[in-house]
């Protein structure tokens, strides 16, 4: 499927818009990732980034309304019931998942990203990606999936960040 990534672009100031809507709307709730008491995250992420990252615990998580702002295309991806999502520093995770370790590994890759592509090359990225491959098939998503897979096994992941890092770098060189 060959992707049109101009015609993606007129929406990304509306989500990014969204976006830091939504953050302040939890901004209360949001807490650094390092004041929540996982032990096995500093064994792959920097203290750096552990305090850098927030997290908040919300009932229910909301996608960017992408068909209320004119970005067709995308259904599937506003209708999953997905337990975490990733907002530039901030990830959300429903209430009951709040102890999964793993969920919280696989949303800090996302932070990493964000970090990495800056906000209007990450969604244009994750977009094209969705659109592209689908969402467990999305080149950030696979990432996130594929070493959250090696943490959950226990296996021990050097240089993750620079790793996620230079994966983005990647993407975007080839998408752009």
């Amino acid at each position: 499927m060959n992707i049109d990534l101009n015609s993606l672009k007129p929406f990304i100031a509306k989500i990014d818009s969204w976006i830091d809507g939504y953050i302040r709307t939890y901004k209360e709730r949001r807490v650094p990732v390092a004041n929540i008491g996982f032990s096995n995250l500093a064994a792959y992420f920097s203290s750096d980034m552990l305090n850098y990252a927030r997290v908040a615990y919300v009932e229910q998580i909301e996608p960017p309304p992408l068909r209320q702002i004119g970005l067709d295309g995308f259904s599937f991806f506003e209708s999953l019931n997905a337990g975490g999502i990733t907002y530039k520093d901030t990830f959300f995770i429903t209430k009951n998942l709040a102890k999964d370790e793993s969920i919280h590994f696989h949303e800090l890759v996302h932070i990493i990203q964000w970090d990495e592509l800056g906000a209007a090359d990450f969604i244009l990225t994750y977009g094209a990606g969705l659109l592209q491959f689908g969402y467990r098939q999305c080149p950030l998503e696979a990432i996130a999936y594929g070493y959250q897979c090696d943490f959950d096994r226990g296996l021990p992941i050097k240089d993750l960040e620079s790793k996620v890092r230079s994966h983005c770098r990647n993407l975007a060189g080839n998408i752009a």
